[in-house]
């Protein structure tokens, strides 16, 4: 094609490049084809679909129930427990099941305890980390919930139910995405020093 002012060849442009009158060629660019991500690379969710921002919060939450539920069954457990293991004696004001480690029921209730608590507070740590959106939350959570499987019902529920909202395609990215959006907010300034 030629431009009908100076005759010039312009193909397929919209003005002429020599003296810039219009040639009457639309400039429509050509429809691009939606490329797929190269082999091995997830697809990303756009944020507000992904199964990390709807279900993190809830996430969290569930996590600090799961800790107080956790120590609360323990606490009401205990007193039958040394009864069973330690013939009564605590219930009646002795204290020799906490001052004898080979005891009947000592050495067992405290490593019971120590676990218990252990995982209180591992379950805290998650729930802490999930709802402030930690750049380390989502590889703790991980790992906590896999180490929570073996909790018969409730443990193995919500492990998971953590894996199945962590463990996404492009988690990942999206939690990377939560985490940093949360944390850009400016911090107000200190106040001023009389």
């Amino acid at each position: 094609m030629y431009c009908s002012q100076c005759g010039q060849a312009v193909g397929a442009q919209p003005h002429c490049p020599n003296c810039g009158a219009p040639t009457g060629v639309a400039g429509v660019m050509p429809p691009t084809v939606p490329t797929s991500a190269p082999t091995g690379f997830p697809r990303m969710v756009p944020l507000a679909y992904s199964r990390i921002a709807r279900h993190v919060q809830t996430l969290g939450i569930l996590w600090i129930v799961f800790a107080v539920y956790s120590v609360l069954s323990w606490l009401m457990v205990l007193p039958f427990l040394h009864m069973a293991f330690g013939g009564g004696g605590w219930i009646r004001g002795s204290d020799a099941w906490m001052m004898s480690p080979f005891h009947p029921g000592g050495w067992l209730l405290h490593f019971i305890a120590i676990v218990v608590f252990g995982r209180a507070i591992l379950s805290l740590a998650v729930g802490f980390a999930l709802l402030t959106r930690q750049p380390w939350g989502r590889v703790f959570a991980i790992v906590v919930a896999v180490l929570t499987l073996i909790k018969p019902i409730l443990g193995t529920i919500l492990a998971i139910y953590t894996l199945w909202v962590l463990l996404e395609n492009s988690a990942d990215q999206n939690y990377g995405q939560l985490s940093a959006e949360r944390h850009a907010f400016p911090q107000p300034p200190p106040p001023p020093r009389y």
